[in-house]
């Protein structure tokens, strides 16, 4: 038996096709359509700029056609191009309407 058809042995099975996918569509919290006035984006801004690498952050932000909600750790802050990831997931500044963190507690 040579190396390829021994690395077959521990492949993961898949055995429910689409389960996977199944899983990840359960994930998503989806919430309803939020618009923000002046002062929300003011302290949304605020927020924003707090925001620092390493903190779990639970965020609401516009996806195509939808609104999630999603918690995780930020694994990075990207000011410049616009976007903060949270784990694995690019989120764009402009398509967040909400966040919260400890560590953002903004006084109106």
């Amino acid at each position: 038996m040579n190396r390829t058809q021994r690395a077959h042995i521990f492949q993961s099975f898949d055995a429910l096709k689409g389960y996977r996918e199944l899983l990840c569509q359960k994930e998503k919290i989806k919430v309803e359509e939020r618009i923000l006035s002046e002062d929300d984006c003011e302290i949304l801004n605020r927020k924003v700029k707090r925001i620092q690498k390493g903190m779990i952050l639970t965020v609401v932000y516009h996806d195509k056609t939808e609104y999630i909600q999603m918690t995780g750790m930020v694994a990075k802050i990207d000011f410049e191009n616009g976007f903060v990831q949270i784990v694995k997931k690019k989120i764009w500044l402009k398509d967040i309407v909400d966040m919260q963190a400890d560590e953002l507690d903004v006084l109106v």
